[in-house]
């Protein structure tokens, strides 16, 4: 109960208007109800922070506001960034120097093919026409083998899901129960489809902390290469051509390409090499 309530009620006969001047409230004051406010972030401004986080995953709201002005040539406001990182539940305490070194020493090991698996998106430029599409990769940390992919038009959780699948399909002597599939925390990743996916599937999931790329530096570095080697020297002029483009450099990085890591074999003939007993070290770190 309010003091302008118990005024009216130890007095029928006093006004509202007496109340309020007695209590020194306002009118506005006193018929104020609070209302919850709601922000949809600009879906163009949105889709920009996420694709610069992919590059820039350390960044915080000041420096991704700065970096957004500097690509869209327009002045963006820091709270307007901080609200989409809201949105996309990013804002996280700033990280101590034991915890980056502590993550920073999260290193996978695999013992042995088809143990760890590590997924990612990026994206490729298909021209003015169709513009940015995305790639969701799977890989496997043992013998770097490109496992399977989702090359689409959109970022969304049924595309990450589509990759893995996909994995799993070209691989059908691959038990997921026995399976480890590290992610990062995008939002197709941390969305409820995709965990309760992989754990119909039989999939261990796990997460890395939240800014550390380097914790799915195997996928992270084959991005590297992939782009390096197959996308930059192309200057893909649709959607069509890129797909194209990315089947052929899914078969030749299997089948062709080596990797120094792999004591120069393709990923093809270290898993032979493996099976047959000539491999007992598990691979370097580099690719």
């Amino acid at each position: 109960m309010t003091a302008i309530q118990a005024m009216l009620e130890a007095d029928g006969e006093m006004s509202l208007r007496k109340a309020l001047r007695y209590s020194g409230m306002s009118s506005c004051s006193y018929y104020y109800r609070p209302v919850a406010r709601t922000f949809e972030p600009d879906p163009a401004i949105a889709q920009k922070v996420e694709e610069i986080a992919l590059r820039r995953p350390s960044y915080g709201t000041r420096r991704m506001a700065a970096q957004l002005s500097r690509e869209l040539h327009v002045p963006v406001n820091r709270k307007r960034v901080q609200k989409v990182f809201h949105a996309l539940n990013w804002i996280e305490p700033a990280k101590t120097k034991s915890q980056v070194i502590r993550s920073a020493s999260k290193v996978v090991k695999a013992s042995r093919p088809y143990e760890f698996w590590q997924t990612d998106m990026t994206y490729l430029w298909c021209g003015n026409s169709d513009r940015w599409s995305y790639l969701f990769n799977v890989i496997d940390v043992f013998h770097r083998e490109w496992l399977g992919y989702a090359f689409e038009r959109s970022a969304v959780k049924e595309h990450a899901i589509m990759s893995v699948n996909d994995a799993l399909a070209s691989h059908t002597d691959v038990a997921p129960e026995g399976l480890t599939l590290r992610c990062d925390n995008g939002p197709q990743y941390t969305s409820h489809a995709f965990k309760d996916s992989m754990d119909a599937l039989g999939l261990r999931l796990e997460y890395i902390m939240y800014h550390t790329p380097e914790q799915n530096g195997f996928v992270e570095s084959f991005h590297k290469t992939l782009k390096r080697e197959y996308v930059w020297p192309r200057d893909f002029g649709s959607h069509q051509e890129a797909e194209v483009a990315v089947g052929e450099a899914f078969t030749d990085y299997n089948q062709n390409r080596i990797h120094s890591a792999l004591d120069y074999l393709t990923p093809c003939e270290y898993l032979e090499a493996w099976r047959r007993g000539k491999v007992t070290a598990e691979p370097k770190v580099n690719g």
